[in-house]
């Protein structure tokens, strides 16, 4: 069902069965059921559903592994989703300056590009272990 089809109308179909869920979640294999789609399908409903979320007066689509995909009211659900993107981001910030950044700085400390990269990504690696620490 629903090949070919335009991203709102997966993002319709899968607010539908959000919606329907609350306060819990689905899994994606529960949205595929609920909404009769591939799993693709519900990826493109879920990245359109978070696109106009602000727009159309909707609360954020949130994951976690507990609960699945929710469309929550819960200020405590975003924000928990929220830290958890950032923690997943500084991970990733972490593992490119350690993997990639260092050993070019290390093999051309003199580059002015890997110098303003270092502080930039310095910089963002230390927001995001503030955001990941904060406690509300």
């Amino acid at each position: 069902m629903g090949a070919g089809l335009p991203a709102h109308v997966h993002g319709q179909a899968v607010r539908k069965a959000l919606q329907e869920a609350r306060p819990a979640g689905l899994t994606l294999p529960q949205l595929c059921r609920a909404t009769k789609r591939t799993p693709s399908q519900v990826w493109a409903g879920l990245r359109f559903l978070r696109k106009v979320a602000v727009k159309e007066g909707l609360p954020p689509v949130t994951y976690s592994r507990r609960d699945g995909f929710q469309m929550s009211e819960e200020s405590e659900v975003w924000i928990s989703y929220e830290r958890a993107i950032f923690q997943a981001e500084l991970h990733r910030i972490t593992n490119f300056i350690t993997g990639i950044i260092a050993p070019h700085a290390k093999k051309a400390p003199d580059d002015e590009w890997i110098r303003l990269v270092l502080d930039q990504l310095g910089g963002v690696k230390a927001t995001l272990e503030v955001l990941t620490r904060m406690e509300r």
